[in-house]
């Protein structure tokens, strides 16, 4: 009887022992997973430049084009998933004509708008590609949040209202989709179309000090860009 306890009792102990330097191999393969991520030192970057289409109560364009220049850092996240910190620096131009119900006339307002802007946008890759030491191709759609800090000048084209200055700030949301082509390991040609909605009728100040406003309550503007993008892993 005594020999079959200690048979049991050996079991039990054996059996324990292996549960536990499975139980601490597991923890170690976990902690070894979190920091053996793939993606750890994943970033990418562009710069691009390009015109811009601006839609609010001025948007009818003028002799001067509206433009843009962009900075944008990448860290990727996963297979499809990466996070982005963008820097925008422009100018926007308008003119149109904006009525005064109680001068009862109609003036031709001109505006400029030079402006600095941060978003933080988070990108999706539309495409499936499989990763490869050159000519990637990859199809991506972008959304977020993002501050903009404008000086506006406005200009009526009437001798009774004096011009107009405004500087000020506003949030956005952007929307971008862009196709990236790496022809090499690390850098790459990008072409990018973006649509911005600002919580602002601002952007032109939208011929202040004329009547009543019966004007659009949001400004957009759509940008076209091109660049270089480059890989920092």
């Amino acid at each position: 009887m005594k020999k079959i306890l200690l048979i049991l009792l050996s079991c039990v102990l054996t059996i324990q022992a292996s549960a536990q330097r499975q139980a601490n191999s597991t923890t170690v393969n976990r902690k070894a997973g979190l920091f053996k991520n793939a993606y750890k030192n994943d970033f990418s970057g562009s710069f691009t430049y390009g015109i811009i289409g601006f839609g609010g109560d001025l948007s009818t364009a003028t002799e001067e084009q509206s433009f843009t220049k962009n900075f944008t850092l990448n860290k990727r996240i996963n297979a499809g998933i990466t996070l982005s910190t963008k820097v925008s620096t422009g100018q926007i131009h308008g003119q149109g004509d904006v009525y005064n119900s109680e001068h009862e006339y109609t003036s031709n307002n001109t505006f400029s708008n030079k402006f600095l802007a941060y978003g933080l946008l988070v990108k999706k890759q539309l495409n499936n590609t499989k990763e490869s030491n050159s000519r990637v191709f990859k199809i991506n759609i972008a959304t977020g949040l993002g501050v903009i800090s404008s000086e506006v000048n406005l200009h009526p084209d009437h001798f009774s209202v004096p011009d107009s200055k405004l500087n000020f700030k506003t949030a956005y949301i952007p929307i971008v989709l862009d196709f990236e082509y790496f022809f090499t390991p690390h850098i790459g040609f990008i072409l990018s179309s973006e649509l911005s909605y600002f919580f602002s009728d601002k952007i032109d100040l939208h011929g202040v000090n004329f009547g009543p406003k019966t004007l659009t309550k949001m400004d957009l503007f759509t940008g076209y860009t091109a660049g270089i993008c480059i890989k920092l892993e």
